[in-house]
């Protein structure tokens, strides 16, 4: 009997030893979901933070893309303000080119006449020209600007000529 006990107990304990050892290295069910839980949330956290920081550089576009719009405003009055000076300037020069042209048309030669009529037509081609200010694209603003005053120079240096 005694080695029966013995022997009981020997199984026993091995048998103990067996169930603390397999637990022991095997996680419950409790803490494998609990880490579960813990991965999903630290994950969430660290997508919380991407959306954050997402949301700035949001933001910051968003600020830059208002400046911008802000400066393209800025530029098309910048721009509205230019033609109408030009406009105003050249209407100045038209009046003086006018009476120019009607001193040249007050004498009494026929050939002054001829080149009254001849300025005339000219300036009335030039003023359709300019009358496409408001149309004119803004990338082609400068070399508009240049034809119109070069054709304009051209125009009163032959009308000077002619009064000479």
């Amino acid at each position: 009997m005694k080695n029966t006990t013995i022997r009981t107990m020997f199984w026993s304990s091995i048998l103990g030893a067996a169930l603390i050892t397999g637990s022991a290295c095997k996680k419950s069910e409790t803490e494998e979901a609990r880490d579960k839980v813990e991965k999903a949330q630290q994950k969430v956290v660290d997508e919380q933070k991407d959306v954050a920081k997402e949301q700035k550089d949001v933001n910051k576009e968003e600020k830059d893309v208002t400046k911008e719009q802000g400066d393209v405003a800025k530029a098309q009055a910048d721009l509205a303000a230019a033609r109408t000076d030009f406009k105003a300037a050249v209407d100045a020069r038209i009046k003086t080119l006018d009476a120019k042209i009607d001193q040249l048309a007050a004498r009494a030669d026929q050939k002054s006449k001829d080149a009254a009529a001849s300025f005339r037509a000219r300036r009335d081609d030039a003023m359709n020209r300019l009358a496409q200010i408001n149309d004119t694209a803004s990338d082609k603003w400068d070399s508009f600007k240049n034809d119109t005053e070069n054709t304009w120079k051209q125009l009163e240096s032959d009308v000077d000529s002619a009064l000479k």
